[in-house]
This record gives structure tokens, C-alpha cells and sequence, in this order.
């Protein structure tokens, strides 16, 4: 077992680091003593490494040796922070073949909202630049799902001054008003039952992030002559049906 580095840590008064440890083929957790179910979680998690270490890591030494030097994605995801919708399994993704951004609700400021708070950059706008302008990917996707908790803090709120997750949503708010008008129009001002309006809103908070994708320069310009594409899509966790569409600029 590795030990702690005696180089200075850039930590907190108060805090140290502890129990480091170099994982890999060789790992054991049996010299690791289990004292509570904080233990467990983390050992399973290392024990997953050595299983990827042992089954892909070592299995493919041609993927990962190419990968160590470059990396040519091709794609980019901008996807929810929900731990059962995971872009890279749904799709089927492998390492190497996509760049990935989550966050909730998987939105994206527009672009002059970055510019004017850029000491409070999220990363979308540095990721996006990155990925469009640096390697050149040919396609952003942002996904969406299903039972989103953000979405329900958007639909369930009206102040977004609170705390930082109504900071965040209140992006989507075109998506609530949306979600709103699609129930008065299909049912002659009545309400859509609520599970609709949350699949509206859901989908259209989808759009609201490819919208404001579009308010960058870098990505407008690529997007209008054909050098990038950008898509949505909307996982539903229920059924397992992913719904997919595409943005394009009109002739």
C-alpha cells in the first residue's frame, strides 16, 4: 500500500489526506480495514477499477496505448448528473469516442450569460469551446430524461433565488412556459395531468439548451456551414424509449 505524500497538500487548516493508495491488477482491499459502510462503497468502487484494469484496461492494450497519446472524439454529450441515465452505456459509447458534460437537468447557458459571469463559468461554455474549436467534434448532443429532479424544481417553484440548484434551472424557464401553453391549448385551458406537463417540459428543456448552444459563435458558424451538428434526446426511464431529433438551420 502506497503512503500519504509528504509534499505540501493544498488543504484546508484542519484536514489531512489519508489511506492512499495506488490501485491496479495487483489490489487487494483484504490489507484495507473495512470500519463502515463508507468503506464498503469506496472498495467496491476500487474493485471495479481493477475488474475494468484486469477485463478492458489489459484486454485492449491497442485502444489504450492509442488513447494514451491522442484522443479523436467525435462526438459530445451534454447530459444530466442522474445517476440512472448514463449517456455512455445508453449509447454505447467506448472510451476514446466522446466528450462528456453533465450537470442537472443537462443545460447550458446562453452564450452572453457566460461572457457577462465568466469569473462563475460552469464549464458548458470552456467544455463547448474545447470540443468545437480545439478537436473539432462533428456532433453535440444534449440528452435529456424521464423523472428528472430538476425539471421538478423548475415545475414546482417560483422563486429560483433560494439556493443554487433554483440559480441553476431558472435556464429552462422558457421550457416551464412552454409546458404551461401546451396544456392550455390541448386541453382549451384545462391542465395536462402532471406527468404530461413534466415530459413537455423535459423536452422542451432539451431544446432550451440546443437554443442557447446556438447563441455561441463558435458553434452557430460551424452548425451553418455543415461542419457541426447538434441533436436532442430524451431517455425514458419507464419504458426504455429514447426519443431523437435533430437541429437544423432552415433553406
Amino acid at each position: 500500500m502506497s503512503t500519504v505524500s509528504k509534499e505540501p497538500q493544498l488543504l484546508e487548516h484542519g484536514y489531512e489526506i489519508q489511506n492512499l493508495v495506488v490501485v491496479d491488477e495487483n489490489y487487494s482491499t483484504a490489507v484495507e480495514e473495512v470500519n463502515s459502510e463508507h468503506d464498503e462503497v469506496v472498495n467496491k468502487l476500487k474493485n471495479k477499477f481493477k475488474d475494468f484494469k484486469t477485463d478492458k484496461f489489459l484486454a485492449e492494450p491497442e485502444l489504450f496505448n492509442k488513447l494514451a497519446k491522442q484522443q479523436e472524439p467525435k462526438v459530445m454529450l451534454i447530459s444530466c448528473i442522474d445517476s440512472r441515465c448514463n449517456p455512455t452505456m445508453l449509447l454505447g459509447l467506448e472510451p476514446g469516442e466522446a466528450f462528456v458534460v453533465r450537470n442537472v437537468a443537462a443545460l447550458v447557458h446562453p452564450y452572453h450569460e457566460q461572457v457577462r459571469h465568466l469569473e462563475h463559468e460552469n464549464g458548458i461554455g470552456a467544455a463547448t469551446q474545447f470540443a468545437v474549436s480545439v478537436m473539432n467534434v462533428e456532433h453535440i448532443v444534449v440528452v435529456g430524461h424521464s423523472s428528472c429532479g430538476g425539471i421538478k424544481a423548475l415545475m414546482s417553484r417560483d422563486d429560483f433565488t433560494t439556493d443554487l440548484v433554483g440559480g441553476w434551472v431558472k435556464i429552462a424557464l422558457p421550457a416551464k412556459k412552454k409546458a404551461h401553453l401546451h396544456s392550455h391549448q390541448a386541453h382549451h385551458n384545462g391542465e395536462l395531468a402532471h406527468h404530461e406537463q413534466m415530459s413537455v417540459a423535459e423536452k422542451e428543456s432539451v431544446n432550451v439548451s440546443l437554443k442557447n448552444l446556438l447563441t455561441y459563435p463558435f458553434i452557430e458558424e460551424r452548425v451553418k456551414d455543415g461542419r457541426l451538428q447538434i441533436h436532442g434526446m430524451h431517455y425514458n426511464l419507464t419504458e426504455g424509449k429514447l426519443t431523437c431529433w435533430d437541429i437544423v438551420p432552415r433553406k
